[in-house]
């Protein structure tokens, strides 16, 4: 009822205004005239006074229509306070389905959200795999270019070693033939002098046949000296043999090169002994 009264304040006020009015026709429609009292046993004259019936219809009509009016009011209040809980109850449907409506997009965001943010993180792993899939041929490839570098320079160094051993053998080859021929040069220029010493040493033994020659194998210590004499080969004169290997003491000691190292060369001496 209060609810209906601050809704519809003014129909309230016409429905009001005309209850006072009718109960004001009410009120001076009737009768205010004193009854005078008499004693009982005396008759008096009994005055009735007729109300108009217009007037008591009118009355009714007002208050039906008052009554009408106050019905309308109330009807139209019931029709407002319908139409006002429809409208909440549309707000707050409407209210609902937008809760609902953010809240299914709030999902489909979050959804969408982490849909991205998974393909990102695949993306991202698959970016890294194929950085670390190139890292690794890289660094399989710089591997194998060092390795088949490695492997040109040990090539190229076992080359040049052996080219350098190939000179150096020949070099070698050439100073030992160098060498040699300097050392039988030396030898053969030593031996002349060692057979001038004996022939200068040597005495003829009277008698003793022209053109005779004998091999004589002759052992030399260091310094030239002879340690043993023997004719290997005679010359068929027993006293020539004698004479000869007599000549070889006497020409001790015996001329040597200055290096020592060459004294193997004059350790074991063979001479053929053929004086002129």
């Amino acid at each position: 009822m209060w609810q209906a009264i601050r809704e519809n304040p003014r129909a309230v006020m016409y429905a009001v205004l005309m209850h006072l009015i009718l109960l004001a026709l009410l009120v001076f429609s009737l009768d205010w005239t004193p009854k005078v009292s008499h004693p009982p046993g005396i008759k008096v004259p009994i005055e009735a006074q007729l109300v108009d019936q217009r007037q008591l219809d009118a009355v009714e009509e007002r208050k039906q229509a008052e009554q009408q009016r106050i019905e309308d009011a109330r009807r139209q209040a019931e029709l407002a306070e319908q139409r006002k809980v429809e409208a909440q109850r549309k707000a707050e449907l409407e209210a609902k389905q937008k809760v609902e409506q953010a809240a299914k997009q709030k999902v489909e965001a979050e959804r969408k959200r982490k849909a991205e943010l998974e393909a990102k993180k695949k993306a991202e792993l698959e970016a890294q795999q194929k950085a670390e899939q190139a890292a690794k041929q890289k660094a399989e490839a710089e591997a194998k270019k060092k390795a088949e570098a490695e492997a040109k320079r040990k090539a190229e160094a076992a080359q040049r070693r052996e080219a350098e051993q190939a000179l150096q053998q020949q070099l070698a080859a050439e100073q030992a033939g160098r060498e040699a021929a300097r050392v039988q040069g030396v030898v053969a220029e030593y031996i002349g002098y060692i057979q001038e010493r004996i022939e200068r040493s040597w005495l003829r033994p009277p008698g003793s046949a022209v053109g005779l020659s004998c091999v004589v194998q002759v052992s030399l210590i260091p310094g030239g000296e002879v340690a043993r004499v023997q004719i290997v080969r005679s010359s068929g004169d027993p006293v020539f043999d004698r004479s000869v290997e007599t000549a070889v003491y006497k020409a001790s000691p015996l001329p040597l090169p200055p290096d020592a190292a060459l004294f193997k060369n004059f350790r074991d001496l063979r001479l053929i002994f053929k004086p002129n």
